[in-house]
Formats: C-alpha cells, sequence, structure tokens
C-alpha cells in the first residue's frame, strides 16, 4: 500500500496521492455535471460509469475521492449516499473491492501508530486516501451502568483522545474507547470497547467489558464481542487488559477489526482514596 496515501485531516500538511491505471480514470472525467438539481440516478450513472472488470483498487479509490470531493453529492440524502457508495464498490470485480477494503483498514493501523495520533489529547480526526475518514475518541466517567437516578440518565463527559492520564477517586469507573468510520460525513459504523473498572485500596480491577453502543448501517452491518484478558492492576505501573472483537459486513467498510484497551496504575493514595490512572487503546485489523 502507498505510504502516502494517508493524510491527517487536523495538520493538514501530508500531501496526498493517487495512482490511477486500467480505466484511464482521470480528474476531468470526474468532474460534477453542471446541474440545479441532483438526484441518486445521475450520481450513479456518472460515477459507476467509471468503473468496469479491468479496474482496479486505485480506480475504486480515485473514484471514490471524487465523489466525497463533489458538491452535488453532498446534497444528497444520508441513504443516498451510502447507497451511492455501494453501487460504486459492487461496480468492480469481487476481488478488487476486497483488495480495497484490505488496503484501507491496513492504512488505518498505520495512521494509529503514528506517534502523534496515538499521544493526541484531544479527539482525533483521520482522513484516508479514498476520502473517507475515523473519528478516535475516547472517554472516562463514573460509572452510573447500574444506577436508575437522574444524575445517571443525565450524565455527560469530555471526548478525549486515544488516551487518558489523570486522578480517579475511589469508586466504579467506566473507560470508552470510540472508533466512527465514516464516509462522505455519513458514520458507516461505531465501534465501541466499554471497560468497567473500579479503584480502590486494591488498585484497579476491571469488573466486566461492553460493546454498548456499538452500531452499523443498512449498508454496514457489525457483530462485536469482547473478553477481559487481564483483570487486576494491583501494583503502580500494572495495568489491566480488555479486547473487543467487531466483525464489519459491507461494501464500503468490510473486515475484522479490534480494540484493545490498556488502563495502567501509575499512583495509588491510599490517603486521599485516588489512584492516578493511564487510560489508551489500540486498534488493529
Amino acid at each position: 500500500m502507498n505510504s502516502g496515501f494517508c493524510k491527517k485531516v487536523f495538520t493538514g500538511v501530508l500531501g496526498f496521492g493517487i495512482i490511477v491505471s486500467g480505466t484511464g480514470f482521470n480528474k476531468a472525467e470526474a468532474s460534477d455535471p453542471e446541474k440545479s438539481e441532483y438526484s441518486l440516478e445521475q450520481a450513479t450513472d456518472l460515477y459507476s460509469k467509471k468503473l468496469n472488470e479491468n479496474s482496479d483498487s486505485d480506480d475504486l479509490v480515485a473514484v471514490l475521492k471524487s465523489v466525497e470531493e463533489s458538491n452535488q453529492v453532498e446534497s444528497l440524502s444520508n441513504n443516498d449516499k451510502l447507497d451511492l457508495l455501494n453501487t460504486i464498490v459492487e461496480s468492480v470485480p469481487e476481488e478488487v473491492a476486497q483488495q480495497y477494503q484490505n488496503e484501507k483498514l491496513n492504512e488505518i493501523s498505520e495512521a494509529l501508530s503514528d506517534e502523534s495520533n496515538v499521544n493526541s489529547e484531544g479527539p482525533v480526526t483521520i482522513e484516508l486516501s479514498d476520502g473517507s475518514s475515523v473519528d478516535l475518541s475516547s472517554t472516562d466517567e463514573v460509572d452510573y451502568s447500574n444506577s436508575s437516578s437522574i444524575q445517571a440518565r443525565g450524565i455527560t463527559s469530555t471526548q478525549m483522545g486515544l488516551f487518558w492520564h489523570g486522578p480517579k477517586d475511589y469508586g466504579s469507573r467506566l473507560y470508552t474507547a470510540w472508533v466512527k468510520l465514516k464516509s462522505l460525513g455519513v458514520t458507516v459504523a461505531t465501534l465501541k470497547l466499554g471497560n468497567h473498572y473500579s479503584v480502590g485500596d486494591y488498585g484497579l480491577k476491571m469488573r466486566y467489558c461492553s460493546v454498548a453502543g456499538t452500531k452499523g448501517t443498512v449498508y454496514s452491518s457489525v457483530d462485536a464481542s469482547c473478553d477481559v484478558t487481564d483483570s487486576k492492576a494491583e501494583k503502580v505501573n500494572y495495568d489491566m487488559n480488555a479486547v473487543g472483537n467487531y466483525k464489519l459486513t459491507g461494501a464500503v467498510t468490510n473486515g475484522y477489526v479490534s480494540l484493545t484497551s490498556s488502563l495502567k496504575l501509575t499512583k495509588l493514595n491510599k490517603t486521599s482514596k485516588y489512584a492516578l490512572v493511564y487510560s489508551q487503546y489500540t486498534y488493529r485489523d
């Protein structure tokens, strides 16, 4: 995969390259028709004709990128946008579509190995070579999951980047890793990994994990499960872990993804009854 394909939206610095071959596709051909009104039928007719049985994954990426940049397509409804994307991907041979999917997941993994992404203190948006994007964030809050109180129902929390590091009072907490996969501004899939843990004199304990809030669309379904792989962090510099596994099925997003969480105890103050916890997660295909 061409590593130059990945561009981080929040810096706006890296370049973007597309290799085109096979169909003779070019930007002039992909320019939008000058019409006052735009329909799904028009968009489908324009973009699906750019691809055929001789197209390769680079051709597909180029067409999808041009769709993402289209002002006319932007005016379509979310359902029409997803329908258009689905039709475009189905316009190429199945093996080409699969190659595209594999390259896309590899691209996300490479982006998440970038130190500036992993160490970002705020939510991160990564733009991919096909114009789609990935939103990464997390939350850490008091866990009211077993409460029916008004406070629990009205809870709000601040979204951060891939990690948190700060003091946590004794009691039940919930650290949630978030990943949103977007195409044409529409959320195609939301992946969540919830870590329900407790803080006390014992250090940290993982009570259970959850994939609640994970969802897809009619064009990209998600099957999810999770396991706690290490449930205790009793001493400073020990960590505990959970793994979420997600099977995505759809033309635009397809494949297997894992989220791995790590909650590390960096300080335990039994007198003031709080702990310093470093929480982070990683993504892999």
